[in-house]
């Protein structure tokens, strides 16, 4: 009983995990062809490229409502069901951040033992110079007013 309950928790920090990696390639596969391809092109209207997040997130719940012909007290419904939503997000990235980071670490220390002093130079530079999505910490940038619903705004999320 308890391997069976070990095994699914596992098995859930397997799927959590493998999101977490499928989303820090597709948000740099994004930066490296779209938003490269986006420059290139001609002086268009960008103004909705660069939306605040908040922004973003509310275009996209609108058009999400108006897809699926959501009345008021529906689109209310599932604005406060997407706002709690991203409290319990906020608390289990928290909660998995330090585990996260640790993994991450390890794995750069792994990298820098196969290389050579040469190489190591190059690697740390190029860490130096390419971040990750959001910079140093390896995650997207946020604003401490990022979450409308963050009860402690002076915390670093």
């Amino acid at each position: 009983m308890i391997a069976r309950s070990m095994q699914g928790k596992l098995l859930v920090f397997a799927v959590f995990f493998i999101g977490i990696a499928t989303g820090i390639l597709s948000a740099n596969f994004y930066r490296s062809h779209v938003v490269t391809d986006m420059d290139a092109r001609p002086n268009t209207n960008r103004a909705q490229d660069h939306l605040s997040p908040q922004d973003r997130a509310k275009r996209d719940q609108d058009r999400f409502a108006n897809y699926l012909g959501l009345d008021q007290t529906q689109r209310d419904q599932v604005s406060k069901i997407l706002q709690e939503t991203r409290g319990e997000f906020r608390q289990l990235r928290e909660k998995v951040d330090p585990q996260f980071k640790a993994i991450e670490e390890e794995s750069r220390t792994r990298i820098r033992a196969v290389l050579t002093e040469e190489q190591r130079q190059k690697y740390d530079k190029f860490r130096e110079e390419h971040p990750g999505p959001g910079g140093p910490r390896g995650r997207g940038p946020r604003s401490p007013d990022h979450d409308s619903d963050r009860k402690d705004k002076t915390d670093k999320p």
